[in-house]
């Protein structure tokens, strides 16, 4: 039984644009899920928009990914809605809870995650946060005009791997994955995506927290991720090589953009692999020190760029079911 309740937080009305983010609640598979969602002034119901999902790291909450990512901004200007969904919390016991303290605390014991298919807590693994999510997609058709051939995952390392599970599993209803610090499950990629679907990757390259090369049994390495997703789509084998330009003198990182094109129904694969970054979102904030996730480059803007190359790609018809 699924139980939803949604409310608004205040805003002043004098202030342009305001930015009010509401908030949701529901109860489902027996769990009181949260998230926070921003409609654009723009969605009059009148005509279809797209939906973005972004979903948040290990030990993160939604605020933590509104500030990271500040995919609202985008969504008031180019026009769609975008969800920002909570993972369940599981304390030292293994129980599911609704912690007092939502602040990201990189040190709590708590587990805040997103069950990417592979875990060594059990009670994670039962966590059907790919049903969770099908239902939110199921909630925001039913409530906004949503063009639900228009639907993508975004996320930040754990929420990274969890939007490349949703690529394999949820294909035939998400058209397309940004994945910024986060491969796909070594366990995934036994399997064969429902459809294929555009992935659009940002890496870096010295990323102390989740290692370009991966990590062996568990995680695929960023290379191995991006073949799975050239060979799903049927793309060509030898990509298109280009460096973005570099806008901060003093930002000693650069990026590297790789296209694998040529994908069955339009699909692509792209690769922005910033040489000298972190565990970090490009143009984010350097949430904490250098020492503990690597820099932050700000030669891009992950959030825009990853946008602009999901918003050009559609479900494909044959996969569209009305």
């Amino acid at each position: 039984m699924i139980h939803l309740n949604n409310g608004i937080n205040s805003a002043t009305a004098s202030e342009e644009p305001t930015y009010a983010m509401k908030i949701g609640k529901m109860t489902f598979d027996g769990i009181e899920r949260t998230y926070k969602y921003y409609v654009p002034s723009s969605c009059t119901g009148k005509k279809t928009v797209p939906l973005l999902f972004s979903f948040h790291g290990s030990g993160s909450n939604s605020d933590g990914q509104i500030t990271l990512t500040q995919f609202h901004k985008i969504a008031e200007k180019e026009g769609f809605i975008v969800v920002f969904p909570d993972s369940t919390v599981i304390n030292e016991t293994g129980e599911i809870i609704q912690p007092e303290n939502n602040e990201f605390d990189p040190y709590s014991p708590l587990i805040r995650q997103w069950n990417v298919g592979t875990s060594p807590n059990s009670t994670l693994l039962g966590v059907d946060d790919v049903g969770f999510t099908s239902f939110l997609i199921d909630y925001f058709t039913k409530n906004y005009n949503i063009d639900e051939r228009m639907v993508y995952a975004t996320g930040m390392s754990n929420g990274s791997m969890f939007s490349n599970r949703l690529a394999v599993e949820l294909s035939d209803r998400i058209a397309g994955i940004g994945a910024v610090t986060g491969q796909l499950a070594t366990s995934l990629s036994l399997q064969a995506p429902k459809s294929p679907i555009t992935t659009v990757f940002v890496m870096g390259d010295t990323d102390p927290v989740v290692p370009y090369q991966g990590r062996p049994g568990s995680l695929l390495s960023v290379s191995e991720t991006i073949n799975y997703w050239a060979e799903a789509n049927g793309s060509v084998t030898e990509p298109r090589i280009s460096y973005m330009a570099e806008e901060v003198d003093s930002d000693p990182t650069k990026i590297c953009r790789k296209v694998y094109d040529g994908g069955k129904f339009g699909t692509k694969v792209v690769l922005y692999t910033v040489e000298g970054g972190g565990h970090t979102w490009p143009g984010g904030p350097q949430y904490l020190s250098p020492k503990l996730i690597g820099l932050t480059s700000q030669q891009m803007d992950a959030s825009q760029v990853i946008w602009n190359e999901l918003k050009t790609h559609k479900l494909p018809n044959v996969m569209y079911k009305k």
